[in-house]
């Protein structure tokens, strides 16, 4: 699967990837759409690569896997720029996910991502 958030969001919280751009053996991508939380359906070791664009200064986000935290990634710039500027923070990590087991991308404190093509989340099965 890989999709992108339909409009930018400025928040805390889980970041809703919601315009899926290609996905193949999810049943309930209506509840991923709504919720931001992708359901494992079928067990095995997963990809999971989120790449978010963001203007504020110092934005972190984390990916979660029931619950607990299993990355953090941080997008900043150290000094204060004459325009906006933006830029990418990255996460890929590979992990072994049930069925049932619960992801998703979480903003911390009030942070920008940028929506459209320019902040991607992608889950793929390996294995």
């Amino acid at each position: 699967m890989t999709a992108q958030p339909v409009s930018t969001q400025t928040k805390t919280g889980i970041i809703k990837f919601d315009n899926v751009q290609f996905s193949v053996g999810i049943n309930d991508l209506s509840t991923y759409k709504s919720t931001g939380r992708f359901t494992c359906e079928t067990g095995g070791i997963y990809l999971i690569s989120a790449s978010i664009v963001s203007n504020i200064n110092g934005a972190y986000y984390y990916i979660y896997l029931n619950g607990n935290q299993i990355s953090q990634t941080s997008i900043g710039f150290s000094s204060s720029p004459p325009s906006t500027m933006y830029h990418t923070g990255t996460i890929v990590l590979a992990r072994q996910l049930r069925p049932n087991d619960s992801v998703w991308v979480y903003a911390g404190g009030n942070n920008y991502v940028q929506g459209g093509v320019l902040s991607t989340l992608t889950i793929v099965k390996v294995k």
